[in-house]
């Protein structure tokens, strides 16, 4: 199996930004049906191997928030593992193409 890794970043920077403009508009209609005054937001951002998790806003949704974040970075974790793994079979039997 031949991994593009351009083609996959590619696709890795558009899902980001497509995760980022669905949590907006997820949260723009929330509030336009519930009439919620109050948001919160959260996130993690993994240096090396520690993660580093933080929110702010309601106090009741930020835990979900960091939840939610944190599974999402555990998810491209094992994402990322795969496709190095996938990699390195590839460079040892020779068949990785550039």
């Amino acid at each position: 199996m031949v991994v593009d890794l351009g083609k996959v970043g590619l696709v890795l920077v558009f899902a980001g930004f497509l995760t980022a403009v669905i949590g907006v508009a997820a949260v723009a209609i929330y509030t336009a049906f519930r009439g919620v005054s109050e948001v919160g937001y959260g996130g993690c951002i993994l240096v090396m191997f520690i993660p580093i998790c933080f929110g702010a806003g309601s106090p009741g949704i930020v835990p979900y928030l960091i939840l939610v974040s944190t599974v999402v970075m555990l998810v491209a974790v094992v994402i990322v593992y795969y496709l190095l793994r996938s990699v390195a079979k590839s460079l040892a039997t020779g068949t990785y193409r550039t």
